[in-house]
Order: C-alpha cells, then structure tokens, then sequence
C-alpha cells in the first residue's frame, strides 16, 4: 500500500494528453457519458448550501470517478459503469469529508482566534466574489427559475472548487481506486501529490480563477431563459471535464490503474471510431 500511496511526478505535455484521453474515454462509452451527464443535470438542479461545497464536490468528484475508472477498465456497458458507482467506498469516503471538514473547521477557527490582526484581510471583499454577488441581485437573475439558477451556480461553483483544491480530487481519487480506505492516509497522498506536481497545480487554481471571472462575467448578461439555459447546459459540460481531468491527474500520479489497462481502452475506442465511421 505504502508504494501505491507514493505520489510521482506527471509527465510534461499533460493538458493536451489529458484532453486526447477524456475524447477517448467519452469515444469508447457515449451513453455512459450521456447518463452520467443525466445525473449531474439533476443533482445539480436542487439547492445546495455554500457551507456544503466541500462534501458535494466530493461526491460528485467520486461518481465522475467511477465513471471514468470504469469505463477506463473496459466496462462501457451501463448495468456496469451503475455497479461501479454502487461499490464507490461511501463509507470511507464519508471519513475522509468528515475529516476534511474538521481540518476546515481548525483552520476558520485559528482564523478567528487571531481575527484582531486579519481585520484589514475580513474588512475588504474579494472583487470577484462581491461583483457575482452584486450581479446576482440583478432583475434579470431574480426573473429566472430557481432550479436553473441552482443549476448554473451548482454546476460551475462545483467545477471551480473541484480546480481550487487539487488535492481533495487527488484525495478522492485515491479512496474511489481502492489505494486505500483511511481517510486520512487518503488526505496525506492528496497533499503529497500536490507537492510533487506543483505546476500541474498551479495550474488548475488559475484554471479555478479564471473560471470565477467567466463566473461574474456571465453573471451579469443573462438577460434571457435561453441564454441562462445554454450556460447551464454547458456549466455541467465543464464540470465533466473537470471531473475527467482529475481522473488522469489520479491515474498519471498514483499509477492506477496500468498502462496497459489504458492501452487496451485506447485500442477498443478506435475500433468503436473506426466502426461508426
């Protein structure tokens, strides 16, 4: 376990590799992709509290996990790809939420303990965040639907966390691949990956800033239903994306689950391309 939990340094050419690798996951099972897209439409349509980003982005980083894994397995069959979300390690993966929830609550709580020299940082808000919220209040926005309005925010909210916190998709990762079921020994590779692939990281927090920016930009010209249902459609688009990429930053790092295994996926969405053709 110890050497599976061993983190290695990603191979430059990453973000155009990672990109051929999510196309030929998505070649070798459409309809799987297409449920999958199904799921997220609908969670992502209900109300979802702030305070519980964290934990929904591990569950739905979890699903996309399974997904993928699956599929990247050579199972394109839904009866299959369904079974491999019903044996996700829920429970370990709840530990590993719960656990990350008290290292969040630790970290606010040292905040407030020394609030008394943070007052210049708590006095300001951050631009971005307020010219969303600022947006939000706008006519337009109060005049569309509730479920659309949850699912443009839950969508692209979900994606810039999943970005702005690499290590919880690699800490998620490790649990959904069956590396290890100890939340914390989850957390530690999680970190422990960050720090060996540090541009791969940065990387993904400026993927994560620029998307709050596309966030507040969109924000304030959704003067239409239409236009507000094209973004959303395409928010849950990007939140799959993500997904996928987190899964070949996991694959990549911990080496799950084998080149070959990879191999074989790659040759089976050929010949399916090959055959539609």
């Amino acid at each position: 376990m110890a050497t599976s939990l061993k983190p290695q340094p990603v191979a430059s050419g990453w973000l155009l590799r990672w990109w051929k690798d999510s196309l030929i996951l998505l070649r070798s099972a459409p309809h799987a992709f297409a449920l999958l897209y199904l799921v997220m439409l609908l969670l992502n349509m209900a109300w979802q509290p702030l305070v519980l980003s964290i934990p929904i982005s591990c569950i739905v980083v979890a699903i996309i996990f399974a997904v993928a894994m699956a599929i990247h397995q050579g199972s394109t069959q839904l009866a299959d790809v369904g079974r491999s979300i019903r044996d996700v390690p829920w429970w370990p993966l709840l530990r590993l939420i719960v656990e990350i929830a008290l290292l969040v609550a630790a970290l606010l709580l040292l905040m407030l303990l020394f609030r008394h020299y943070l007052q210049g940082i708590f006095s300001q808000d951050h631009i971005s965040s307020a010219a969303t919220l600022h947006n939000l209040k706008s006519p337009d926005w109060q005049k569309l639907p509730d479920w659309l309005r949850s699912l443009i925010t839950n969508a692209l909210g979900t994606a810039q966390t999943m970005l702005g916190n690499a290590f919880l998709l690699l800490s998620v990762g490790v649990i959904v691949t069956g590396i290890t079921q100890r939340g914390y020994l989850a957390l530690l590779a999680g970190f422990q990956a960050v720090l060996a692939n540090v541009r791969v990281w940065l990387s993904f927090l400026i993927a994560s800033l620029l998307l709050q920016g596309v966030i507040t930009f969109i924000s304030a010209r959704l003067h239409t239903y239409a236009a507000a249902l094209l973004v959303s459609l395409l928010g849950v688009a990007v939140l799959i994306l993500v997904g996928l990429y987190g899964w070949c930053f996991v694959r990549e790092t911990f080496g799950l689950p084998g080149a070959q295994v990879a191999k074989a996926a790659t040759v089976t969405a050929r010949k399916r391309a090959a055959a539609h053709a």
